[in-house]
């Protein structure tokens, strides 16, 4: 090798020694940037082809700065990110309906114990039926239990419409980051492709995109020839080689069977229009949380409401007011307001505390089977139908209809047996002793006249006993312990109202240990695969100082080289 060739030799070997310097501080400056890979040279030993020797050697060739990274880690980093994505929000999301619920052992307002202190008051009452105080006390705590369902019913579906929220403003950001996935893409090829370039910083910020991609929907993803990222999910494309393809969003209008409306984002695809239902990550647990999980817990809490209202009523109704009253509601009995939104007290309670039914008018006795020939029975479109006159038609005596319970009466075609009514609402009027239907509750009764029919009914034993009557009360506070929910296979109830709740509650507690479990699994797994990804492409600085002494040193020996063979240059000129 001739003396120019070692100039040559020295120059190669201090350029890589600069840019091997150039990178360790590369490294080193962006050791604490989130998602940076550290960097490394590669180099080969150049030679020449010699005629006497074979090869000779010509220095150093810095051919490359890569990456240092491991694509089944990343993978893995990927896979994981999207389970953890899931569970931090379903985690959140149970934190959050258990706030709404605020059942903890102090709190006072939370629905457990204003249904206790409403028990409470039907027995205070029974043990004060003529006092007014009693009487106020329980229109007061029931007045309470009614603000706490409609509470827990307005904060759930508030919860509701700020998941569509999220869901939009996570929609948004899928598109952001396929955008900017794209666009990656495009600087990628175009350098590598053509300049035969490693995009080394681009290639670290579409790793950090598609991690964050990968927490919020189920990804499936590939790099083709060119470089360029591939990005799927469900099958559908979110980034191709040539551009990304964007999610659409629409809301569309529920209504409940309570009349309430609201809006419901719903997500497709814009290139195919077909809808998008992810399977895992951020975004599936927001419409989990909102399709299922909390219309299961407004489910929970109407059933409650509902039960409240048809058992008390269905006492009440039968009971005796302070001014002789009976047939009167405790709760409004509307079939719109059977729920926790919409759940109300009857307007003559609201109006007057005598108008509470605490006595029962004696023992409950049903009728014998009653046959009787009556006047042609039909309903004419728009009118009411009168049905029976139970003493001159039917032959009741001893006044005995005075004292009918509400909804008992059944009424049937002696000739077929065909029921015509059964416990539909009526009226009876007390001075004529006559029972009339409303046509919209007989309008599908009578497909043809009717002259013979049967009746049953039950009816109390005697009338209102007076102030001091409380039976009725001690029968409605008896419903604390009474099992009229979640009927078996027979019909008859399993659990107690307080009891439903109580199974309600303790589901919501189950389900919110299960998702924090979860989510506790997940982190520690993130964790992990995090830690083994930053040992194999963080930067630590301890081995970047040891690289920095070693370039540093291979510098100084390389200019020490080129000295030498400068001097030899000069000898022989001067010669």
């Amino acid at each position: 090798m001739s003396l120019f060739e070692g100039l040559n030799v020295a120059t190669r070997g201090l350029a890589a020694a600069q840019m091997g310097i150039s990178v360790t501080g590369q490294n080193i400056t962006n050791a604490s940037t989130e998602g940076y890979s550290r960097k490394r040279i590669e180099q080969n030993a150049e030679f020449k082809r010699d005629g006497a020797f074979g090869q000779m050697g010509f220095g150093v060739e810095v051919y490359a700065i890569n990456r240092v990274r491991d694509q089944f880690i990343d993978r893995l980093v990927n896979e994981e990110a999207t389970r953890y994505g899931y569970f931090s929000m379903k985690d959140n999301a149970y934190s959050r309906i258990e706030s709404i619920f605020n059942e903890g052992s102090d709190s006072k307002n939370s629905l457990n114990q204003l249904l206790n202190n409403f028990w409470n008051g039907w027995s205070d009452l029974a043990n004060n039926p003529d006092k007014a105080g009693a009487r106020e006390t329980l229109r007061s705590a029931t007045q309470s239990l009614v603000g706490q369902f409609h509470y827990l019913a307005t904060q759930l579906r508030s919860y509701k419409d700020t998941i569509n929220d999220e869901i939009e403003a996570r929609v948004k950001k899928v598109n952001e980051i396929t955008a900017s996935i794209h666009r990656c893409n495009v600087v990628i090829s175009g350098t590598e492709g053509a300049l035969s370039h490693q995009a080394n910083d681009t290639r670290d910020q579409r790793d950090r995109l598609l991690e964050e991609l990968a927490q919020l929907v189920d990804v499936d993803y590939y790099e083709d020839d060119m470089g360029a990222l591939i990005v799927s999910t469900n099958g559908n494309m979110l980034v191709s080689g040539a551009k990304n393809h964007e999610l659409l969003m629409r809301r569309s209008t529920i209504t409940e069977q309570d009349g309430y409306q609201y809006s419901r984002v719903e997500v497709s695809f814009a290139q195919t229009g077909n809808e998008f239902k992810p399977r895992n990550g951020e975004l599936r647990a927001l419409m989990d949380v909102r399709d299922n999980d909390i219309p299961k817990y407004e489910g929970y809490v109407n059933e409650v409401a509902k039960s409240l209202i048809t058992e008390v009523n269905k006492i009440h109704q039968n009971g005796y007011t302070l001014t002789n009253a009976t047939f009167v509601d405790f709760f409004d009995s509307d079939p719109n307001k059977l729920n926790a939104a919409n759940i109300s007290l009857s307007q003559a309670v609201i109006n007057d505390i005598n108008n509470i039914a605490a006595g029962d008018g004696g023992k409950k006795i049903s009728s014998p089977n009653i046959s009787s020939t009556v006047n042609q029975l039909f309903a004419p479109p728009g009118t009411n139908t009168q049905l029976l006159d139970l003493v001159n038609d039917v032959g009741i005596g001893d006044n005995d209809y005075r004292f009918i319970y509400k909804n008992s009466l059944v009424i049937k075609d002696a000739d077929t047996d065909k029921i015509l009514i059964e416990g539909r609402d009526y009226d009876v009027d007390w001075n004529t002793a006559q029972i009339t239907f409303k046509y919209s509750a007989a309008e599908n009764a009578f497909s043809q006249p009717v002259t013979n029919v049967s009746i049953t009914f039950d009816y109390h034993e005697s009338g209102f006993a007076g102030p001091g009557d409380f039976n009725n009360a001690l029968l409605i506070s008896q419903l604390r312990d009474k099992a009229v929910m979640q009927s078996d296979n027979f019909g008859a109830g399993t659990q107690t109202i307080n009891q439903f709740y109580s199974g309600a509650l303790g589901r919501l507690g189950v389900e919110r240990n299960e998702a924090a479990a979860g989510l506790d699994t997940r982190t520690y797994a993130m964790q992990q695969l995090k830690t083994r990804q930053d040992e194999i492409s963080g930067v630590n600085l301890n081995e970047e100082m040891a690289s920095l002494i070693q370039y540093e040193h291979t510098y100084q020996a390389s200019a020490r080289y080129l000295t030498t063979i400068n001097s030899m240059l000069e000898t022989l000129l001067n010669m």
